[in-house]
């Protein structure tokens, strides 16, 4: 809904012609429009998307106070830089009483920021931006309700919180509708990749990961190159609604590693490998455990008959970029210049890693009470 405010005529460029999450700045009317933008990507954790806009606002007025504003909150957590040096070394004299306002919650210690940003709230209630702070300061489900009421316009964030404490229990017990249909609201007023990146997650706890990828790429998509976090989540996401034919090519890559292994054909073996990464190996030999930086041929001094796997097992870490695969092993060799067969049962387990494709970066080989493993070196 469009505000007009007119004094002889003219508007008030300080107000803007829409309403704003700062009501008066120190910015001209154009660096202002873009910096209210700037705000909303801000508060909804945009803050690549953020400090673009700041940095454009900047250009057209470098006096434009909230924007540099963005530009510190955005440096939170050593992002962009320090932001408690560059909270003191901010140049305030020109600010308006509500950039001043901000500054005060930026520069607050961290056990007083809570009290200054009801404080600040309290001091100005119809500044949609403090009164949004207060109410993400204050952890309180019901008080981000009044906000959303009070502010529709400018309730993205908090609809955006509210779909946590709903998936959370805050509300009483998990809801993952109640926070789906919550995230979903926060388009009603703005439009970035946070939304969809918050949606994906929600899918993910409902183990729909086809969905959670789905707007994991929207957030990618949108983010451009300030997506490198919605880029790792997005590739989460689409290897686990792929685990069923993950699990399933670790399993066949194990076989057919174990079939080139008793070859000793390490030209086929390379594949299995990252020389960036190396392989440690624990042999069933129960000798001291061994790094390898490259393949090498060895010679173990047996043939083999027989090794078949059964039991074979894939656990994944929760980001799906390692892999721990466990199986028996049931087989025969022949040590060289013996007739007599060695019966050869082992329990293994490996671990895989992503490097341009599964690469084996651990092998632990055990012999069984009434098996034999590999025989010793000499």
């Amino acid at each position: 809904m469009k505000k007009y405010y007119l004094t002889i005529g003219l508007c008030l460029i300080a107000m803007g012609v829409n309403a704003q999450w700062l009501t008066e700045t120190s910015c001209n009317e154009q660096s202002n429009k873009i910096t209210d933008k700037a705000i909303a990507h801000l508060v909804n954790l945009e803050s690549s998307v953020a400090v673009g806009m700041a940095n454009a606002a900047l250009m057209i007025d470098e006096k434009c106070g909230a924007a540099k504003l963005v530009k510190v909150n955005a440096a939170l957590g050593g992002q962009y830089g320090s932001r408690d040096q560059q909270v003191k070394d901010l140049d305030t004299q020109n600010f308006t009483e509500q950039e001043k306002a901000w500054h005060k919650i930026l520069a607050a210690p961290d056990e007083e920021e809570s009290e200054i940003r009801i404080e600040m709230a309290e001091a100005y209630p119809k500044v949609p931006l403090f009164s949004l702070l207060a109410s993400l300061s204050a952890e309180d489900g019901d008080r981000l309700t009044k906000y959303v009421q009070e502010f529709p316009e400018y309730a993205s964030s908090a609809y955006n919180t509210m779909s946590y404490y709903y998936a959370q229990g805050e509300y009483g017990e998990p809801d993952m509708e109640k926070a789906l249909e919550t995230v979903k609201k926060v388009f009603l007023t703005h439009d970035g990749p946070n939304a969809h990146d918050s949606m994906a997650e929600h899918y993910a706890l409902m183990g729909d990961y086809e969905s959670a990828f789905k707007h994991q790429v929207m957030a990618l998509d949108y983010a451009a190159m300030g997506g490198s976090g919605y880029g790792v989540n997005a590739g989460i996401y689409l290897r686990q609604s792929n685990k069923v034919d993950l699990t399933d090519s670790l399993k066949t890559m194990t076989k057919k590693r174990i079939a080139f292994q008793m070859e000793n054909d390490i030209e086929n073996l390379a594949q299995f490998y990252s020389e960036d990464v190396g392989m440690i190996a624990c042999n069933s030999d129960m000798e001291p455990c061994v790094f390898y930086e490259t393949l090498e041929e060895e010679d173990l001094g047996i043939v083999w008959n027989r090794w078949d796997v059964s039991d074979l097992k894939v656990y994944f870490s929760p980001d799906m970029r390692v892999a721990v695969t466990t199986f028996n092993n049931d087989g025969e060799y022949t040590v060289s210049g013996s007739d007599t067969p060695v019966a050869y049962k082992t329990r293994a387990s490996e671990v895989w890693t992503l490097d341009n494709g599964w690469k084996l970066m651990h092998s632990n080989f055990a012999p069984l009470a009434f098996g034999s493993g590999i025989p010793k070196t000499e």
